[in-house]
């Protein structure tokens, strides 16, 4: 019998804290906006949409940069869907992460279920979780709900079967996304049906793909409809290879794996569907052909796995792999414990992660994902002939997993589900309500609960903005919890002021705001002076430091005396770095209050001050002590970089071009400072 229900999870977690008072104003990307492309590999079709659609800021969504790393038990709340075969639990608080599906009937996880719950900083809004299914909307990179609520209700089929749908409105492209999870009484798969709507009639941008983490094992070999996959390998240009098997000259690697191809002749023949033969991460979007059912497996030696399959819209599948240099492998810890391990299959709307799509005005799109166990014939999953393993793949689906039969039960579950609003399970913040309340009826809700967005202080504000053509003006010591932007927005506030009803620092704070996120410097240096002029703050002086980067230091600082935050302390000590100030750096440094000089960036910073300054001993010791790096972002190598260039200053007194180089081939780097994933 089908059933879901509601129980806690509870695990040895890190908090996430609180969210960061300072807006998102310098230029928040995502690792696979800026590759370069190869057009020899790659056709100029193939590329056509790739860099489109990019954001230059993450806002209106604040970042979530206040977790750290002290881990104890706490209690996550989790929504469970099983029958006879599966049982599939999701994390609402957490985006709906599917955490964990088990194959009943063998006792197996399906999954890879992290043991802990750790943020690092590889997401848009920095927070970011490894383990389970992590569902993607809207922009590249992860979603801005990966570590946020996502509302929550039980719906049913015609026949009684329950519904988990996961719904939220995704504010950077104004989109509606659900996730409608069910486990039939006698399915052996789950059925994960997703929908996205164009709340405005406008235009915009779509991206979507759903990341299944899986275990990482040497007997582990993944398994795709493809021949040919676009390889990123993280310092290099995206090109098209051959699956499974390709070469790579020594000439065109770095890192680990330029000097294993050297070790190797100068040439490296990596197995792609044997990811731990990876030196490096690497990313490989593989070129599933048009109409071939799309599919990604991964099966052990045994030939059990799991098998993710959907209906055609969504036609992109993905490998990541961290690869088995240092820094990939320090990574695997960092984000769990020592031996936790794996690996992503991801599917997508699009062939990489390098695209957006367009998306019509009040449009949508939707499509069936079925995820279930996998046993074949270990010999023929293991197969050296790459047809004789793919085809053992594509027997099982059109034995139990078909397209027709997954477009039958996408069909149904549109049919069935669409219109339907049910028991309300788990409740987010309810923008969506502020959003309604300013574009009133070119706002399409398609239906969705609208009671399961809750208001908050936030909320209440620009609701009344919008309805009242009010604002506040608080205390300028209180933290800017929420922001808005875009042209309807900025109108509704510009009138408030013009008007009289909202003159206050905080309006011309948010005014500022508003136009530094759309380009306009010029009118967000004015919004930001008046502000400061009517109320000396700590928000509009850091943010002019932005929109005025010569007087950066200067204003930075004058922001950090009025309020202790870890945020505009960082920011000053990068502002004088940037300047070359390192003595003003150590001075700062040294009117911290004891809490921040522990923070691990701030100990960074400080240890690259003390090393510029020719402290070189203080620096060194400062580097080999306990620093942690808690949100160190992936790609990001300045620990490494701080390490080769003490190690040069060390041997030829100053750390030139041809020192670092030296340096990247024979300094030892500590573990605790690697995470290169080159």
């Amino acid at each position: 019998m089908s059933t879901l229900w509601e129980t806690v999870l509870t695990l040895p977690a890190a908090s996430l804290g609180p969210l960061s008072p300072l807006p998102d104003l310098k230029s928040t990307g995502d690792v696979h906006e800026k590759i370069i492309i190869d057009e020899e590999t790659v056709s100029a079709e193939e590329a056509r949409f790739m860099g489109w659609g990019r954001i230059s800021t993450i806002l209106p969504y604040t970042m979530q940069d206040g977790y750290d790393r002290t881990r104890k038990k706490r209690d996550l709340k989790a929504l469970v869907l099983e029958n006879d075969f599966l049982r599939a639990t999701f994390l609402p608080g957490l985006g709906g992460r599917l955490w964990s599906l088990e194959d009943r009937e063998q006792g197996r996880e399906l999954l890879h279920r992290n043991p802990v719950f750790q943020p690092a900083n590889l997401a848009l809004r920095n927070a970011w979780f490894s383990g389970g299914v992590e569902w993607n909307c809207g922009i590249i990179g992860h979603t801005p709900f990966t570590c946020d609520d996502v509302c929550c209700e039980e719906v049913h089929l015609a026949n009684g079967t329950p519904v988990l749908r996961m719904f939220a409105y995704e504010r950077v492209r104004h989109l509606f996304y659900r996730v409608e999870a069910c486990l039939p009484d006698t399915s052996r798969e789950l059925y994960v049906r997703v929908r996205i709507d164009n709340a405005l009639n406008e235009d915009t941008a779509v991206y979507w793909w759903s990341n299944m983490a899986v275990e990482e094992r040497e007997d582990i070999r993944v398994l795709v409809p493809a021949e040919k996959a676009f390889r990123y390998g993280y310092g290099g240009k995206l090109s098209k290879v051959p699956v499974p098997c390709m070469d790579a000259e020594a000439d065109k690697l770095r890192g680990d794996a330029a000097r294993l191809a050297r070790e190797h002749g100068g040439i490296l023949h990596w197995d792609i569907s044997h990811p731990t033969c990876l030196p490096q991460s690497m990313d490989f979007f593989f070129d599933v052909p048009d109409g071939v059912q799309p599919y990604i497996a991964a099966v052990d030696r045994d030939g059990r796995g799991i098998l993710q399959t959907s209906t055609d819209e969504l036609r992109g599948r993905k490998l990541f792999a961290w690869g088995m240099g240092r820094g990939g492998r320090h990574w695997q810890t960092f984000l769990s414990q020592k031996g936790s391990r794996y690996m992503e299959l991801q599917a997508g709307l699009a062939r990489t992660q390098l695209e957006h799509l367009p998306m019509k005005a009040g449009s949508s799109i939707s499509w069936l994902e079925s995820y279930s166990a996998l046993a074949l014939d270990p010999e023929l999953a293991q197969s050296p002939d790459w047809d004789t393993a793919t085809g053992a793949v594509q027997r099982e689906l059109e034995d139990r997993h078909s397209r027709e039969n997954l477009q039958a039960m996408h069909e149904r579950m549109t049919r069935e589900l669409d219109g339907q609003t049910g028991k309300i399970l788990h409740r987010s913040e309810g923008f969506i309500l502020c959003e309604r309340a300013i574009y009133g009826d070119e706002f399409d809700t398609f239906g969705l609960n609208l009671s399961a967005w809750a208001k908050t202080h936030e909320t209440d504000m620009w609701e009344k903005l919008a309805n009242e053509g009010i604002f506040p003006d608080p205390d300028p010591m209180t933290l800017p919890g929420s922001y808005q932007v875009g042209q309807v927005w900025e109108k509704a506030l510009q009138d408030a002021v013009d008007d009289g009803r909202a003159d206050g620092w905080f309006a011309r704070y948010h005014l500022g705001v508003m136009a530094h996120a759309r380009g306009d410097l010029q009118k967000a240096q004015a919004e930001y002076t008046r502000s400061i002029q009517l109320s000396e703050n700590p928000w509009a002086l850091r943010c002019l430091a932005l929109a005025e980067p010569l007087k950066a230091p200067e204003l930075l600082i004058r922001a950090a005396r009025l309020v202790p935050l870890r945020g505009l302390a960082l920011e000053t000590m990068e502002a004088l770095l940037q300047a070359g100030r390192f003595e003003d750096m150590l001075t700062f440094h040294d009117g911290l209050p004891e809490k921040l000089k522990d923070d691990g960036r701030v100990k960074t910073y400080h240890a690259l001050a003390l090393m510029r300054c020719q402290r070189c001993d203080e620096a060194e010791q400062a580097l080999r002590g306990e620093i942690t790096l808690t949100d160190v972002r992936e790609g990001n190598t300045l620990l490494t970089d701080l390490w080769f260039e003490l190690w040069a200053i060390r041997k030829y007194g100053h750390a030139d071009e041809a020192g670092i180089l030296e340096a990247q081939a024979q300094a030892e780097v500590p573990e605790h400072l690697d995470f290169r994933m080159l």
